[in-house]
């Protein structure tokens, strides 16, 4: 250890007393942290993702130059031969002058957590995908160096050890990509994902950027790092010896095929992994588990999959992705469930079409042999699909199968279509929840309503549907999105309007009223007996839309359009409300609309683009972590959305409890909705606070029409030139209700459902609010099992200049002054040296 320490410190030291370490320094973390802080204030997220991912192509370039002269100077300044004259061994040698580069490395590195820590304070990072990024960076950094020493001891050029380490670290780099792996497989079918298993380390180093510890992972880099170490030692204690050329090809070639053979082995195997994540994204949810173990009965899973050989470049591990899943959820689920592949061509279905074209006897001739499983597969719903792909440098389509079935019993197998690579974090919600719907007696059951829109349709146009034989569309749908995904995750929808010829169905789950316009009193009354009786109840209130145009001059045109619920009625009731106040925030996000200013970009489909304050986004940073609704929730645009109104002293009394699971930022504002809206308005003041804008209510309703009378039904809006229809009479009295706790999600804003407006973030939110209400928390906890974008809320002015100094500047200053300390301190020992020999001289004289 002695020796190996006395290398270090000589090496170290070299690279800290001239200035071309610290230019190293300084370049690589403005390039490597330029690079991510330029596009971070643009849309600020708290993930460093993107940032490891530029690393792997850095690191090609630096290391190569930090370990070009770890063995190439030794031999250019004739001290080679003197420092294995040292009574030293070679592995100590080598030890010792890795561990210099690899400490050298580490300060280097250390300079980027400048970016950590600003997202920290200024968002909410996943601590264990930062931990597990930099733990393989670390790890590459490590197998990169070991190349690069190696290389280095050939060589008594710097420049070419700096070269030949570039080439082997690109060439490991590139091998790993999927774009070139797919060239190669283009030429050589079956080869470049050869080559990207054995050799390329994307793959194994991108499993640490998700947060994920893979002990095959680990074992790739301190394998490769142990083997080139190994050669170089190799290479130095027999440098002079006979024969030794021989031994070392041999040494060689032993240590690549063992390093490759490993490799192959561990491929498709799972060692054992750590999931570092913050919500243990990557592994099964506890919720999982716990619907998996209360299986009464075996579910039969299929993979309809193209087999390996056929598959894509991209895509030949895909089979292995979708089996690991299925087999942690075989475990969890005790031996209740069991999965198969079956292996499907494409080719066959394509060929059966073809047959179609034949004449009809050669068809009859070969139906019998053309009986193959994909065309049953077909009546079941499993159907290829097309991909792109590489082949011989053109990009093609290729057909593909890769979908799912689930069977349970007696019931039909339901099937899940195109499982893709990007779909697989979401492959555990998918599956679970069909298990789950499947496994229920029946399906549960939703009354959705939500008004449609009339559509005026110009009488040019309507000439035009009538020449063509088509029917003119007398309305518009804007929440049929909400009906169509609700059916695809198996819940059984009835439409209403709430009215006497559109009711509440007898048996339902949960009630869920979007955007309601103008109730009357009997559907309070329906409303409220629902609530009373223990039913669910999500409520999505707009108290106001906006209009916005533009003139011929470009100035902006705001028109307020009050939606008029009449909610509040009833809400008050049980003290809550709907603020008829307009709500702002300074999170922002920009709308287009088309200008009549410029009619050329109406025309191309562009127009203006707007950023007022009444379009808000709300960050996960801003929504309550201890509820399944909105905890793993990415952003979610707030649009002309109002805050609630939650009255806590009534609230208590009536005995309910109200918990706000999402909430503006503490810098917003409100304006009054009776006044007219003004520049001084949409600026806003300088401080703010925060607004609640969706609430949780829980607890038995009050019954606020006890001892009052139904209300009647009002007579329905007739059809245009018809007379109004007067309600049909109610016979007998009104069915008793027993009361029962309930819950109500209510949220200030129903436009972010609309169909133009549905991001992935809204769309979430109203399915885990459906989900909560009516299966529990469990479905909901699955379903947030994945990655989520973590938005920062707007950074000000000044934390934004703060940031910028402190990653672009402050880090290389400091790093520079270090520098001239090292020199300043190096120069006063040089000259305090000098002063004494001169004096000692002197006095001998």
């Amino acid at each position: 250890m002695r020796n190996i320490r006395t290398i270090v410190r000589r090496d170290l030291g070299a690279y800290f007393t001239s200035p071309i370490g610290y230019i190293f320094i300084m370049v690589f973390l403005t390039i490597s942290v330029g690079l991510y802080i330029t596009s971070f204030f643009t849309f600020p997220v708290a993930d460093m993702r993107s940032y490891f991912g530029n690393l792997p192509l850095l690191m090609c370039v630096f290391i190569p130059a930090v370990t070009m002269r770890v063995w190439a100077e030794e031999r250019k300044e004739n001290t080679w031969e003197m420092l294995l004259t040292f009574p030293m061994k070679a592995k100590e040698l080598v030890i010792g002058k890795f561990l210099a580069a690899f400490i050298f490395f580490l300060v280097t590195l250390a300079g980027t957590l400048t970016v950590p820590i600003m997202l920290s304070v200024l968002g909410n990072p996943d601590p264990g995908a930062v931990f597990g990024g930099y733990l393989g960076t670390i790890l590459l950094g490590a197998f990169f160096l070991s190349i690069g020493i190696f290389f280095s001891g050939f060589c008594r050029d710097q420049i070419v050890a700096f070269v030949i380490t570039l080439l082997t670290c690109f060439l490991i780099f590139l091998l790993g990509t999927d774009f070139i792996a797919s060239y190669i497989d283009g030429y050589v079918q079956g080869l470049g994902s050869l080559l990207s298993s054995l050799v390329g380390m994307i793959e194994h180093y991108s499993t640490f950027t998700r947060g994920v510890i893979e002990v095959a992972d680990v074992l790739y880099f301190v394998a490769w790092t142990v083997l080139f170490l190994i050669l170089n030692v190799l290479f130095i204690e027999g440098r002079n010896r006979p024969g030794s050329r021989v031994t070392f090809a041999t040494a060689v070639t032993l240590c690549v095929g063992i390093g490759l053979a490993f490799n192959w082995l561990a491929a498709d195997l799972s060692l054992g992994r750590k999931d570092l994540t913050e919500d243990k994204v990557y592994t099964l949810a506890p919720a999982s588990k716990t619907i998996l173990g209360k299986l009464e009965a075996p579910v039969k899973v299929k993979v309809y999959i193209t087999p390996k050989s056929e598959m894509p470049t991209a895509l030949k591990n895909l089979e292995q992705d979708i089996a690991d899943k299925l087999d942690e959820m075989r475990v969890a689920a005790g031996g209740n469930l069991e999965f198969t592949p079956v292996y499907l061509k494409a080719s066959n279905v394509l060929a059966d079409a073809e047959d179609m074209l034949k004449p009809e006897g050669e068809e009859e001739e070969k139906k019998d042999e053309k009986e193959v499983i994909e065309k049953r597969m077909l009546d079941k719903g499993v159907q290829p699909f097309m991909v792109q792909a590489l082949v011989n440098e053109e990009l093609t389509q290729k057909p593909i199968y890769s979908s799912i079935g689930v069977g349970y019993r007696e019931k039909e197998e339901e099937i899940l279509p195109q499982i893709m690579p990007e779909s697989i974090p979401e492959l555990e919600y998918r599956l679970i929840n069909t298990i789950y719907k499947m496994t229920r007696e029946k399906a549960p059951k939703v009354a959705l309503m939500a008004p449609k829109e009339s559509v005026n349709i110009p009488p040019q146009m309507r000439q035009i549907y009538a020449q063509l034989g088509q029917p003119i569309p007398e309305q518009d749908d804007p929440y049929e999105t909400l009906q169509a995904i609700l059916e695809y995750e198996k819940y059984e929808v009835e439409r209403i309007d709430l009215t006497q010829s559109s009711k509440l169905p007898e048996e339902y789950d949960t009630l869920v009223i979007v955007n309601p316009r103008e109730l009357n009193d009997r559907q309070r009354w329906e409303i409220n007996r629902a609530l009373v009786s223990g039913k669910s109840v999500v409520l999505a209130v707009q108290t106001y839309n906006w209009d916005y145009r533009t003139t011929e001059t470009g100035r902006l045109s705001l028109t307020k359009q009050e939606q008029n619920p009449q909610i509040n009625e009833l809400l008050e009731k049980y003290g809550l409300g709907v603020s008829k106040d307009i709500l702002m925030d300074v999170n922002q996000v920009s709308l287009t609309i088309r200008s009549n200013a410029n009619p050329l970009a109406a025309l191309l489909g562009g127009g203006e683009t707007i950023k007022l304050p009444m379009q808000m986004l709300i960050n996960n940073t801003t929504m309550e972590k201890e509820s399944p609704i909105t905890n793993r929730l990415p952003a979610i645009f707030y649009l002309w959305g109002t805050a609630l109104e939650l009255k806590t002293d009534e609230l208590a009394k009536y005995g309910l409890d109200a918990k706000t699971i999402a909430e503006t930022t503490d810098r917003a504002w409100t304006f009054p909705g009776d006044q007219q809206i003004n520049q001084a308005a949409i600026e806003g003041p300088e401080t703010g606070q925060k607004y609640p804008i969706i609430a949780k209510v829980t607890g038995q309703f009050p019954d606020a029409y006890k001892d009052a009378p139904r209300p009647a039904w009002p007579p329905e809006q007739p059809a245009p030139g018809m007379p109004p229809t007067p309600p049909e009479p109610e016979d007998g009295e009104v069915p008793p209700v027993t009361p029962a706790p309930g819950t109500l999600i209510l949220m200030g804003c129903s436009q972010m459902f609309h169909k133009n407006f549905l991001q992935s973030g809204n769309l979430d939110l109203f399915l885990n609010s459906v989900d909560a209400v009516t299966l529990g928390d469990d479905i909901v906890n699955v379903r947030g099992r994945k990655p989520i974008d973590r938005i920062i809320d707007k950074p000000t002015d000044t934390q934004r200049r703060v940031w910028k100094f402190v990653n672009y500047a402050l880090v290389n200053i400091i790093v520079a002054c270090a520098g001239i300390a090292v020199a300043v301190v190096r120069r006063q020992g040089r000259n305090a040296y000098t002063i004494a020999h001169n004096a000692a001289q002197t006095g001998k004289a």
